[in-house]
């Protein structure tokens, strides 16, 4: 979201503000990005004291040579929403919040002067409406309880970074301030608003740091309208936005040759002997050597490929060094196709969606017993927590084993599910959730399927330890199949 801040750089003239949209919002809409048009909103013979009202100082002789009315503010927005474009106003005093509503205005803006104004806070509050707010020179606690207010409220609000230098030299920007906002408020956005030169990167920065909400000045230079230091020209913001486009085009490009190049240097499969047909393929049936061969119409294995191999049968005899490739070994599909439409129908019956999923089977004893031993996990979600959906297949049972640093917690969602904890059984009840402590022995079986939910600490591959060494010397690669649903 780009916020584009006219502040007073209509210089009080409805003509060069609507010329400033003009130019903006063909940027805007050619280059397909969100962006609003922003305004200030003052009630100047309120907000300024009466013994100042017509005095010399800086920013009253400002706000007063660019008044506008607040008919002339409307007809500017409607102007903004002709052009697709947002429409953002801050507001400086408790008696202009009223033009918010009036106005339909869609987003609002806090700046930063006004990040402890609490009469304006706690008003400002009341709407529900999209809050951006700028944070220059606030304090944490500050910015606690400049959050409470909007939060307690449920209000959609974020946080901008920004530094009150008009303009901000790059080696003043404090960007670290991003990382400090982002894992204080984890659960809004944080953005940028930026009072740098033209010609500065922090913006670019800011973005690569994760903030998802810019804010620029910006204006158009006349004869009677000079630039400041810290707005952006139309030429400005186009190069610009496509120096973020470039910048996006890194983040999100991914080559489409790498897997060659890489696939090139890497060893593949060969027989080491003479197998004959059906024989069930082993680990020492085979040998690693370079080339990984293109061969027409087939697929020659490589190294990565070997634990998909091993186990399965030859569809033919084979002769010693020849290539391990797909039409030498049979294909477990039907059995895997199986497996995953009677894992969809369960999760059917739960009334649980499921398109597109990543599907985790574990096969401990192998697929081909995958209906006796496993189950077949869906990740939600997998960060300082993490959420889980399980499935086990009628009569199917998961072995004993514990987490050295997991702790998780089981709910049915659908079917019966027994759990044994060390050596407690424990049947599963609907609405009444089971708490598994790190280092807990448990296993978990079913008689007609079931879907369970899983919630617990971070997940991290490698965590559990089976009562059964056996399962314990097979790597990841050797229990697990990830496929999808």
């Amino acid at each position: 979201m780009y916020i584009l801040e006219m502040a007073n750089n209509h210089m009080g003239s409805v003509t060069h503000a609507k010329k400033i949209v003009d130019q903006f919002a063909y940027l805007v809409n050619k280059y397909k990005i969100n962006a609003a048009i922003k305004l200030q909103f003052r009630q100047l013979d309120s907000f300024i004291h009466k013994d100042f009202i017509d005095s010399d100082l800086k920013y009253v002789k400002r706000f007063k040579e660019t008044r506008l009315s607040k008919e002339q503010f409307k007809e500017i927005l409607e102007y903004t929403r002709k052009n697709k474009l947002h429409t953002c106003c801050t507001a400086f005093d408790n008696q202009s919040i009223p033009w918010l509503e009036e106005l339909d205005v869609s987003i609002i803006k806090v700046a930063s002067c006004s990040i402890d104004d609490w009469p304006l806070l706690e008003e400002l509050s009341n709407i529900n409406k999209k809050i951006i707010i700028s944070t220059a020179g606030a304090s944490l606690k500050t910015l606690h309880k400049v959050y409470d207010i909007f939060k307690n409220k449920n209000r959609d609000i974020a946080f901008m970074h920004c530094v009150a230098d008009y303009p901000t030299l790059d080696d003043k920007s404090h960007l670290n301030r991003i990382t400090i906002l982002k894992n204080e408020f984890p659960d809004i956005e944080i953005g940028y608003s930026t009072h740098e030169k033209p010609e500065s990167k922090t913006a670019k920065y800011a973005i690569a740091m994760g903030c998802n909400i810019i804010e620029k000045h910006i204006g158009v230079e006349t004869k009677d309208y000079p630039m400041n230091a810290y707005s952006l020209s139309p030429e400005e913001f186009e190069a610009f936005l496509k120096s973020v486009d470039h910048f996006y085009d890194a983040l999100l490009g991914k080559s489409e040759t790498e897997h060659g190049s890489l696939r090139s240097l890497k060893r593949g499969l060969y027989f080491n002997k003479d197998i004959q047909k059906n024989s069930v393929i082993r680990k020492e049936d085979l040998y690693y050597c370079m080339p990984v061969q293109n061969i027409d119409n087939d697929y020659h294995y490589d190294v990565s490929d070997i634990y998909n191999i091993i186990g399965k049968a030859t569809t033919r005899s084979v002769n010693k060094n020849s290539v391990v490739t797909k039409s030498t070994v049979k294909n477990n599909n039907e059995l895997l196709e199986s497996i995953k439409n009677k894992i969809a129908d369960l999760l059917s019956k739960a009334h649980i969606e499921y398109k597109d999923q990543e599907l985790e089977l574990s096969c401990h004893y192998g697929l081909e017993n995958f209906h006796n031993t496993g189950c077949a996990m869906i990740t939600k979600i997998n960060r300082q927590y993490c959420k889980k959906l399980i499935i086990c297949l009628p009569e199917q049972s998961h072995p004993s084993h514990r987490h050295i640093q997991k702790e998780e917690c089981f709910e049915l969602l659908y079917g019966d599910c027994t759990v044994k904890l060390n050596y407690d059984k424990i049947q599963l009840v609907k609405g009444e959730p089971l708490l598994v402590p790190v280092g807990t022995n448990h296993s978990f079986t079913s008689v007609g399927g079931c879907v369970l939910e899983e919630i617990s600490t971070k997940h991290i591959k490698g965590d559990s330890v089976y009562s059964d060494a056996n399962i314990n010397k097979l790597s990841l690669d050797q229990r697990k199949i990830i496929t999808g649903i």
